[in-house]
């Protein structure tokens, strides 16, 4: 399992979209201390949607904070056949419509002098795009500080070489676990924030070690990430020294699973102010843990979260949660589709190996039968491919399978027939 498809979007700014949708979030923290991550990291940063029409381009004007819109704010989208203009509305969202699938483009604007454009990317086909454009808040690195000194009680650290200090730091509470459903897996996404609350640059007496599960798969730094953090199959390490105030850490793997439930396990190398943990629900999913104070069920983008949250986790301990209800399909269908393709496989060859005893008046025959059994068995695999990514029914998959298996059957019912009659001939 790959977390490649998510380099180019960072998994982040879907919690930005899923806090956004949440009307009594905008504007302060939630009950039990939740805050949203800052938005200045997702600027920008294009997310696909299936809630807006395709070629649908819908771009949030904010400063700093997701209370703060900005509106009656000009955007342009650059790109394609001419530059395009919108107003953001109350909402602070300026939407664009009826743009050609695959044009490239990008959305501009400039608030008290500040120019801010988002990556470019390309319309897709199918569904929106939702971006934010975030202007700086003057403000913002104030309260930040004023937040990080509030936040630690560490002692003073002491100086080394270069200006930097021993010293120690946490996981702020902005950090995130976010889960997305996969096809029999988990993707993990760990949105971390290394918080150094001194004036100074710190050094840990250790770096930072994440050892990721067991069966983890596919483990990579995502973009937007600080690059003192680096990957090594199942380890990642997050290297000193840090900058006074917080330092961004995303980093993402695969969890596979064959049946309904899952328990996932991660230790911590250093304290986690506060624990926020975010899965995507499918169907009857459940998440539980003793470490989850609260939880419950929200919904952004059309799509269905459990939000949960928890006190302090203290270093050296692990988060432990349990998922129930995961989405699956059953192996046996898969084992008997590739048992059916062996004995398919194994009887043609047992088929061409008494073939090539056949009479010349009889090679015509033979070699109509061979190409009709080729083409029966290329349709049944194509038929269990369709199958096992979902594409066919299962009721019209029952019915295609069975007619595939009949026809093989008299296939090789006539093959044999076809043996037995050159025996006879030639005894």
């Amino acid at each position: 399992m790959s977390v490649q498809r998510f380099a180019n979007v960072p998994v982040a700014a879907l919690l930005v979209a899923l806090l956004a949708s949440i009307p009594h979030l905008r504007a302060q923290p939630a009950a039990g201390g939740m805050q949203m991550p800052d938005p200045k990291q997702m600027s920008g940063v294009p997310l696909p949607v299936s809630d807006l029409q395709p070629g649908t381009v819908m771009v949030r004007v904010i400063r700093g904070s997701l209370a703060n819109i900005v509106t009656g704010q000009r955007v342009e989208l650059l790109g394609g056949d001419q530059p395009l203009t919108s107003t953001t509305n109350e909402a602070g969202r300026a939407e664009f419509t009826g743009l050609k699938p695959g044009t490239r483009v990008k959305a501009v604007t400039t608030v008290d002098g500040e120019r801010i454009e988002s990556h470019e990317f390309e319309v897709p086909s199918a569904g929106g795009i939702r971006l934010m454009l975030v202007a700086t808040d003057p403000n913002a690195e104030k309260k930040a500080g004023k937040a990080a000194s509030a936040e630690s009680g560490a002692p003073a650290p002491r100086s080394l070489r270069g200006g930097v200090q021993s010293g120690s730091v946490v996981l702020g509470d902005q950090s995130r676990f976010v889960f997305e459903i996969g096809d029999e897996g988990l993707t993990v996404f760990a949105i971390l924030q290394v918080l150094n609350s001194a004036q100074t640059p710190v050094q840990p007496p250790q770096s930072l070690v994440f050892e990721l599960p067991d069966d983890a798969q596919g483990a990579g730094i995502l973009d937007g990430s600080s690059p003192q953090a680096t990957v090594a199959g199942r380890r990642v390490t997050i290297a000193g020294p840090f900058t006074p105030g917080s330092t961004s850490v995303q980093f993402a793997y695969g969890l596979p699973y064959s049946g309904g439930d899952l328990r996932f396990s991660q230790t911590f190398p250093v304290a986690l102010t506060q624990l926020t943990v975010i899965a995507q629900k499918v169907g009857d999913m459940r998440l539980s843990s003793e470490q989850l104070s609260q939880h419950r069920d929200m919904t952004a983008e059309g799509q269905a979260y459990i939000v949960g949250q928890g006190p302090t986790v203290k270093a050296g301990d692990a988060l432990v949660l349990d998922f129930s209800g995961l989405p699956h399909h059953a192996v046996w269908p898969r084992n008997l589709a590739v048992a059916m393709a062996i004995a398919i496989l194994g009887a043609g060859t047992w088929a061409a190996a008494r073939t090539g005893r056949a009479d010349a008046s009889d090679a015509s025959r033979r070699q109509k039968l061979d190409a009709r059994r080729d083409r029966l068995f290329s349709k049944l695999a194509l038929l269990e491919e369709e199958h096992q990514q979902g594409k066919i029914e299962e009721a019209r998959y029952a019915d295609r399978r069975s007619e595939l298996v009949a026809a093989l059957e008299r296939v090789y019912t006539r093959m044999d027939h076809e043996t037995r009659v050159y025996a006879d001939d030639r005894g």
